[in-house]
């Protein structure tokens, strides 16, 4: 049996280690379990774990809580990704007739500026070719910077998130397998899964969109769906007046949109044997014929369990 592998931050004899992340999550986290640290609140935590001839870095991020137990003497370390730091912090202009505002800038550049009010100056972004408050200046005031640039990112079908070497990341990243994705090298079958179980459900199927903008400024976007009703739609609706004052932006956030959320939902839980070059927002060759899977498909959700006991990844997969 290959040997156990974990190096941390500062912290040494750890005893165990759990680290969760998803496509939607605000954040990735981890809890740790050690009987020795010198880390304080505040201080960055790299997770480093595996085994000895195969481990990885999981995880940058700032730890959030320490908690001493008696009479074990072990401590719990509670850390969160970058994009905690944008949740902390509260924008509250001093002058409330004078908030933080931009005119004419991408939605990119408008996610990069509110996040780095926050600290977060380490940040890559895609192209996203909208272009906000053409006509009227974007006022930003009595929000966190993250609930700010996630309502940006959720209105065009971006992702926002923080990577595991403490980069915020914006980026035109579906939850499911798109054409050109590479999957990583590890692939799933049945000598390395524990469990495995297939569902698919209409639950999360939105197949009308529609998009309010500035005054006058208003977008649809609507079409069926082989998996409800003739004639059925499910609603969803984005209002953004503050940003969108262009027809334009108005239809292709809604065009986006619905060819986000018109997908019937494919989802196969994995649990298998710990591999930590697993990540979120990768795409992973699947092969399980007992559930007639043999494709690649993207991983939504990971949760890596380490411990004295041994090492598991649980997976969401999406296709």
């Amino acid at each position: 049996m290959d040997n156990l592998y974990a190096s941390i931050t500062k912290t040494s004899n750890i005893i165990a280690v759990q680290y969760t992340d998803s496509h939607t999550a605000q954040l990735s986290n981890v809890s740790i379990s050690a009987k020795d640290t010198t880390l304080q609140i505040g201080d960055t935590v790299s997770v480093d774990l595996g085994y000895d001839d195969n481990h990885n870095n999981i995880f940058t991020g700032y730890v959030k809580s320490i908690t001493l137990s008696e009479p074990e003497m072990v401590y719990t370390i509670n850390a969160s990704n970058v994009l905690v730091r944008a949740m902390d912090f509260f924008i509250a202009s001093a002058d409330p007739d004078s908030p933080e505002s931009w005119s004419n800038i991408t939605a990119e550049n408008l996610v990069k500026n509110v996040l780095a009010l926050a600290g977060v100056t380490s940040y890559s972004s895609d192209v996203s070719h909208f272009t906000f408050a053409i006509h009227n200046p974007v006022e930003v005031n009595l929000t966190s910077a993250y609930d700010y640039c996630h309502f940006i990112s959720s209105l065009i079908a971006f992702n926002l998130y923080g990577d595991k070497n403490g980069v915020a990341r914006f980026e035109n990243r579906r939850p499911y397998v798109v054409p050109g994705d590479t999957p990583i090298s590890f692939s799933l079958n049945n000598e390395n899964v524990i469990t495995s179980e297939y569902m698919r459900s209409e639950k999360d199927i939105r197949n009308r969109v529609v998009v309010y903008g500035a005054s006058g400024i208003h977008a649809e976007a609507q079409a069926s769906s082989p998996y409800l009703p003739a004639g059925f739609y499910k609603t969803v609706v984005a209002a953004a007046p503050t940003v969108i004052d262009s027809q334009t932006m108005a239809q292709q956030a809604a065009d986006y949109n619905l060819d986000l959320l018109n997908r019937l939902t494919r989802r196969i839980a994995v649990q298998c044997i710990g591999e930590p070059s697993l990540e979120t927002r990768h795409t992973i060759t699947t092969v399980l014929p007992g559930l007639g899977i043999n494709e690649d498909l993207y991983i939504y959700g990971l949760t890596h369990t380490w411990g004295r006991d041994g090492f598991t990844s649980m997976m969401e997969l999406r296709d």
